[in-house]
């Protein structure tokens, strides 16, 4: 139910003042909704929602759950270049920005340098927001208490209807090593990805292999997951390794590729919202991550293609796990921060690869 009441701005007032005089952080809602009422702003980094209707439906939410009259500025931006900037920003003490999104494994330098704020959020918003622990879970041990979950990258296969017939595709990652596939296939330029993350199952050596076949089959390098499934539903290469939720928008707007998960492994990358250790509103960012990553995040999960597999609330993340489950496949994802450092060695080894091609 909504937050507001008159009561709940009365005892917000009282709360703040308390915060306010001994310069401590806000640790209870009512002091989190006062204080973001005495900021009056928020800035949203976050590059999803996509569509700038849920954006504004989420904006319009939030406010009124919280009986919030402030203004919020939502200026999407690019994970990739988010971190960039956030780690440029942070090191002199500042940052521009109050809630962003990163992938688990390039937040965690963030992370290891304190831009990225600790929050407990289970402890703050446990009885306000039931599924705030699921939220703040499934991390590194090292990273819990920073970042919240929002929906899982799921990686496969990704075909044109119109170039190859289902029942002729690859099955297994390795299968698109096969020389049937030379010149009919694209690959991310960024470390091959999602084939980079089978190091955290198979290893360095074997992932390695992997791609040293793919690279036989002179595929078409694209710089990032979009671009290649831009090439799949064009017609430039005939199949090619994408994500679920980018396949789905891409049906929507009528193009002709579809996914599906390989049968061996299926890559699963944790996309995070999170708070930066100088966000210029706290108060209201924390208060905006923990609702977006349990309330927000169903408001417009269908409607996005996205959804967290971990989560029985998830409809499109329960579709998924059935696809996943049905092709007898290994979810893959990061367990220890030891593992990152294991895809950075990995990487490193593929790009001189690619560099060499």
């Amino acid at each position: 139910m909504p937050f507001h009441s008159t009561m709940a701005r009365m005892t917000g007032a009282a709360a703040l003042a308390t915060f306010l005089a001994t310069g401590a952080l806000a640790q209870t809602v009512e002091e989190l909704v006062a204080g973001a009422r005495e900021e009056g702003e928020l800035v949203v980094l976050m590059l999803h929602p996509t569509d700038s209707a849920n954006r504004n439906r989420l904006i319009e939410a939030f406010l009124e759950e919280y009986d919030l009259d402030i203004n919020i500025e939502w200026a999407p931006t690019h994970p990739t270049a988010l971190m960039a900037r956030l780690n440029a920003e942070s090191a002199s003490g500042v940052f521009s920005g109050d809630v962003g999104q990163g992938s688990v494994d390039d937040l965690w330098p963030s992370v290891q340098r304190g831009y990225i704020a600790s929050v407990d959020w289970a402890g703050i918003f446990g009885e306000n927001l039931p599924g705030i622990e699921a939220a703040a879970s499934g991390v590194p041990p090292e990273m819990e208490g920073t970042v919240l979950s929002m929906f899982d990258l799921v990686y496969g296969l990704i075909w044109n209807p119109e170039f190859v017939e289902e029942s002729e595709l690859p099955v297994t990652v390795a299968d698109l090593t096969a020389p049937e596939w030379a010149g009919r296939l694209a690959l991310n330029s960024y470390h091959i990805a999602p084939v980079d993350y089978l190091s955290y199952a198979i290893g360095e050596d074997e992932t390695v292999a992997i791609v040293e076949g793919l690279l036989a089959n002179s595929p078409i390098l694209k710089p990032g997951s979009g671009a290649v499934g831009a090439a799949v539903s064009g017609g430039e290469a005939a199949v090619g390794t994408g994500m679920s939720y980018a396949t789905d928008l891409a049906i929507a707007r009528g193009e002709p590729i579809r996914f599906r998960p390989f049968a061996d492994y299926t890559p699963v990358l944790g996309m995070k919202t999170f708070v930066p250790e100088f966000a210029p509103h706290p108060n209201a960012a924390r208060l905006f991550a923990a609702w977006f990553a349990t309330r927000g995040i169903e408001m417009i999960g269908e409607e996005e293609h996205i959804g967290q597999l971990a989560n029985p609330n998830s409809t499109v993340g329960a579709a998924l796990l059935q696809q996943i489950e049905e092709a007898g496949s290994t979810i893959v994802s990061v367990s220890s921060v030891a593992q990152f450092d294991q895809l950075a060695e990995t990487r490193r080894i593929i790009d001189a690869m690619i560099a060499d091609q």
